[in-house]
């Protein structure tokens, strides 16, 4: 089920304080793709992001260097910019794919229609939008939401029809099975109903 609201602003503290709030709700390998028109306030919304995640250091837009982290008491925050992609081979370059399957930060993409393909299924949308005088519509529309649909166990997306398995493909069943390599993954006991 996707959940989405609707909420005007005037300023970006106020822009700052909808992220801050989203924030509160958003876990280590959680996406946010942002997108609206030049100006209308992205990186204000990333740094309130970062500040309801508690990272410190200044938010700048990465435009030019691509991607910056943040880290803080909350949890770390990757933000990437992808105005000046031409395509998802940009983002690969980044360790997108090592990104997702870390699961260690909230990646948060501002021009994320740029590479709209790489994007998960599960993940928060959210559009900024010009609106009379000053003000602009924030519109988030969180799709974190499984429903009932199986999701993989490494990327999150729902898994697609008669795949069985906790993988929705090979690609995440090797990104686990490099979690288990990397020792991120640890066997405290075997259980009895099964064979050593």
């Amino acid at each position: 089920m996707t959940v989405v609201q609707d909420i005007t602003v005037t300023t970006a503290e106020e822009t700052e304080r909808v992220a801050a709030e989203l924030a509160r709700s958003l876990r280590s390998g959680d996406v946010v793709a942002l997108d609206g028109e030049l100006g209308s306030g992205k990186t204000s919304f990333v740094r309130g992001l970062a500040g309801g995640l508690g990272c410190e250091g200044i938010v700048n837009s990465p435009t030019f260097v691509r991607m910056q982290q943040y880290s803080g008491d909350g949890g770390e925050l990757v933000h990437i910019d992808a105005y000046r992609f031409e395509g998802e081979a940009d983002l690969a370059q980044l360790g997108w794919d090592e990104l997702l399957d870390g699961r260690r930060a909230v990646i948060a993409i501002e021009w994320a229609t740029r590479v709209a393909h790489a994007l998960p299924d599960r993940r928060v949308d959210v559009t900024l939008a010009y609106a009379d005088g000053d003000a602009r519509t924030i519109r988030i529309r969180d799709r974190r939401q499984a429903g009932t649909a199986k999701a993989c166990g490494v990327c999150g997306q729902a898994m697609p029809a008669g795949v069985v398995g906790a993988f929705c493909s090979e690609r995440c069943r090797g990104a686990d099975l490099r979690r288990w390599l990397d020792g991120v993954y640890a066997i405290g006991s075997i259980p009895e109903d099964q064979d050593e």
